[in-house]
């Protein structure tokens, strides 16, 4: 155990990243995590030499060890390499800030949203700026900060931006409480458009805002898989007990797409319930699917742990309260004024999209 957690020498991980005769060895991945400042300096200039397909691969590991471990940190990497020249090592790095909870990203990340000139760039910058929106309702950053990135997303939303850019920014203001991000999602989810009716039911489930349960479960049947996806994942995130038997059917039947059932499966942990335990317990006897076993023990931990929080739902965060800073009450007043200036009223997202080749037929 020792040996594992023991730290590597960022000169053994930097020999290897200049080696470009052999591939990148896995076991010094994690030497890349929790940079110090001398070690950012060291890699800068060797990264910049490391060719793009050894950058790329490098990243894509990174983020993949991220998700199976949780102690590593590969923040001051990306921040290293967030303006790199190929777009597609500024997605890879954005992806890596995901868990990042430095504000001083929000201001590049709405950079990048802006101005970058990679649509996947801006799109992938515009779903980072929701986990700090999230952040700020949970009082976690300044509601300076916050306002920022709200303010920033709204206008994307509302701009001639392509489609996919400004879907992510609806859905990350899925977080926000702001008074006008509910007639936007109202507005994506009544579009003839199905990207954006799965749009709003992302933002839907993102919102703890039970006025939209009703939205959600309607959409359970849907016969456009990416919808269904969205109305499955936003049920369990709005804890959503009449959706119970859409759910099962969902787990049930074996025609149903793989990526809808596991959703299915983590929503049904959300909701909990001991007809909930029964299922998810019948379903891991059955199951030969390893990837499905390891959803559903995930599931059942997941509803143990819910039962013993006492129904405790981590998601339904209040808007913010009495402010005793001053400077902090003047920014929720600027907040405010957005109200009356920015004419956010009913939006059309269909007139919007008329020069969209893309999206989807509507959803019969």
């Amino acid at each position: 155990m020792e040996e594992a957690l023991e730290r590597i020498k960022f000169s053994e991980v930097a020999a290897a990243l200049k080696d470009t005769d052999h591939p990148f060895p896995p076991r010094l991945l994690r030497g890349f995590s929790d940079l110090f400042p001398r070690d950012i300096k060291e890699f800068i200039p060797i990264w910049q030499d490391t060719s793009i397909t050894r950058k790329i691969s490098l990243l894509e590991d990174l983020e993949e060890l991220t998700e199976k471990d949780t102690l590593v940190c590969f923040d001051e990497v990306a921040k290293a390499v967030i303006n790199d020249l190929d777009p597609r090592v500024r997605v890879l790095s954005i992806r890596l800030l995901w868990e990042s909870e430095d504000s001083k990203l929000v201001p590049i990340l709405i950079e990048l949203m802006l101005e970058d000139v990679d649509e996947g760039v801006r799109s992938t910058a515009a779903s980072l700026l929701g986990h700090f929106v999230y952040l700020g309702e949970l009082e976690e950053i300044s509601d300076t900060v916050t306002i920022s990135a709200v303010k920033n997303l709204l206008d994307v939303v509302l701009s001639e931006e392509v489609s996919q850019v400004r879907m992510r920014a609806l859905e990350s203001l899925g977080y926000s409480s702001h008074p006008k991000v509910p007639a936007l999602i109202k507005a994506a989810y009544d579009s003839k458009e199905n990207l954006w009716v799965a749009c709003a039911l992302c933002a839907m489930g993102r919102s703890a805002d039970d006025q939209w349960s009703e939205f959600v479960q309607a959409k359970l049947d849907s016969n456009d898989s990416d919808i269904q996806f969205e109305a499955a994942r936003a049920a369990g995130e709005l804890e959503i007990p009449t959706a119970l038997d859409q759910l099962f059917t969902m787990v049930e039947e074996e025609d149903f797409d793989s990526e809808i059932r596991l959703a299915a499966i983590w929503s049904l942990s959300q909701i909990g319930g001991r007809e909930v335990k029964d299922k998810l317990q019948e379903l891991l006897r059955d199951s030969d699917s390893e990837e499905e076993i390891e959803w559903l023990e995930k599931a059942l931990e997941n509803l143990e742990i819910s039962s013993s929080s006492d129904g405790l739902n981590f998601l339904n965060f209040s808007p913010k309260g009495n402010l005793d800073d001053e400077d902090e009450d003047e920014d929720l007043d600027d907040l405010d004024e957005m109200d009356e200036d920015d004419g956010f009223g009913d939006v059309d997202f269909d007139s919007l999209d008329e020069d969209d080749d893309d999206d989807d037929e509507e959803d019969e």
